[in-house]
């Protein structure tokens, strides 16, 4: 007997996951596919859209598994742009929101259109004249530029468009008029590539017979126009209106984010759309959380450090100090140069202390964004955690201990593809997203611990010293 499932694809920045949900918003199954991303030494990382797609063509038709597709939505990593043929085929690599070789023509944007996202290549817009620049080949086979959702919505059978939550997270859009104005398109090269904006519950084509004998999704199921993977967290945890616990999503790179009213600016913040009107995500971010772990437990391929037992068994806060930009970094400092600091090493440090220090690490790093919060009026009472970094009991309590405030992992917890599934039902009229969404709840609790919380904030103030050393590079 088939059922009616609603479709969430999430292209992540590590693997591109999927999840099926029923009409009441319940998981029904889930699937994953990792791949890779090229990097080099002047800040290139690029991926190969294709692969996305395959991804989702191997993994599809077992999450869906002969059911009924009323409508899938995707959310991804942004911001990350793809440039595309005609006929919507990549013509050359994604460019991911790790790359940052864009930097000085970000600067030229910000004197052009200045706005509440900062002047850095992360912020996807200065990639487009970097881009006719420095691949003139590619830009000139070029039709469109997409993001990487927007990708998979023209692979399935979509129109060509640009969510307005990814359109948000750019450098120089205009919230008002929801474009890039005039006189940046006119001063920047490439802008013309970018498609039209629709908001990101835009019911935008159906999926077509061949992409429905690639991926086992439902002929003509509806296509929903999507959004950035913030998005799809922020509705996966529940959260629709300005209020409520910050929603911090760690995977390759640590994503935290507040919802606030519309037109909200915070100086070295992000600020993005949410899919709901009024409502904006004022988020904090750390470009290698979950990455820096991986790379720690990679220095010994026969030991996974990660369920070593000794990690809870040793003494809080590490000895270590460890400062985690492994390539580059954003909130608060923008320093597409940073990288990883280590203090307090010696002859009797094991890996299990170096791991222990990198999860550490990533924690008092939302712990000075937190404080820097909360500086500006946006204080955090409370932590929900998702996405795969929240699977740790470990180092959901270090976040604790280290942020002062009780940490919750959410009882759905399964990322941005949940949330994405949820986009999709709303669109497609199912059920309200407010239903829906009312269905999450809390898994497990980590309380602060007082004396190892005013320990973390004695050694927050050491690891910003350290920190520090980034800004002289």
């Amino acid at each position: 007997m088939t059922v009616r499932i609603l479709l969430g694809v999430d292209v992540g920045t590590t693997s591109l996951k999927a999840v099926a949900t029923d009409g009441d918003g319940r998981l029904v199954r889930e699937g994953a596919v990792r791949y890779p991303t090229a990097t080099d030494a002047d800040g290139g990382a690029e991926q190969d859209a294709d692969v996305w797609w395959r991804a989702l063509c191997e993994i599809a038709p077992r999450v869906v598994a002969g059911d009924e597709v009323v409508a899938v939505a995707v959310t991804s990593q942004a911001p990350t742009l793809v440039p595309v043929d005609a006929d919507g085929a990549a013509v050359g690599p994604a460019f991911t929101w790790l790359d940052r070789r864009a930097q000085a023509d970000a600067a030229r944007v910000a004197a052009v259109a200045p706005g509440r996202n900062g002047a850095d290549a992360f912020f996807g817009t200065a990639k487009l004249p970097w881009l006719a620049r420095e691949r003139p080949a590619i830009a000139d086979a070029a039709h469109r530029v997409v993001s990487a959702n927007g990708y998979i919505v023209a692979r399935l059978g979509g129109a060509v468009v640009l969510d307005d939550t990814s359109a948000s997270l750019m450098q120089g859009f205009d919230e008002e008029s929801s474009s890039f104005p005039a006189a940046l398109r006119e001063a920047v090269a490439g802008l013309d590539l970018l498609p039209e904006t629709v908001a990101s519950s835009t019911v935008v084509g159906a999926v077509s017979a061949s992409s429905a004998a690639a991926t086992g999704i439902t002929l003509g199921a509806r296509v929903i126009a999507g959004a950035i993977d913030a998005v799809g967290s922020a509705l996966e945890a529940g959260v629709l209106a300005p209020g409520g616990p910050l929603i911090e999503m760690t995977g390759f790179s640590s994503v935290s984010m507040l919802a606030v009213p519309s037109g909200t600016a915070v100086p070295g913040f992000i600020h993005a759309r949410h899919c709901v009107p009024g409502t904006d995500l004022l988020i904090a971010a750390q470009v290698t959380a979950g990455a820096t772990v991986d790379w720690v437990n990679a220095l010994d391929p026969a030991h996974d450090l990660r369920d070593d037992p000794a990690l809870a068994t040793r003494s809080r806060p590490s000895r270590l100090t460890f400062a985690t930009p492994l390539a580059g970094e954003r909130t608060p400092t923008w320093n597409p140069r940073a990288r990883g600091i280590l203090d307090g090493i010696d002859l009797g440090t094991d890996g299990v202390e170096l791991l222990l220090a990198a999860l550490e690490g990533n924690a008092l790093a939302l712990a000075g964004d937190v404080v820097a919060l909360g500086a500006h009026g946006y204080p955090v009472a409370e932590v929900l955690a998702t996405g795969g970094g929240a699977r740790s009991d470990l180092w959901l309590q270090i976040k604790a201990d280290a942020l002062g405030v009780p940490v919750h992992r959410a009882e759905r917890g399964h990322g941005a593809a949940q949330g994405a599934s949820y986009l999709a039902g709303a669109a497609a009229g199912e059920y309200r997203l407010d239903e829906v969404v009312a269905g999450g709840g809390i898994e497990t609790t980590f309380h602060p611990d007082p004396d190892r919380h005013a320990a973390y904030r004695a050694k927050l103030a050491w690891a910003d010293r350290i920190a520090r050393l980034n800004a002289e590079r």
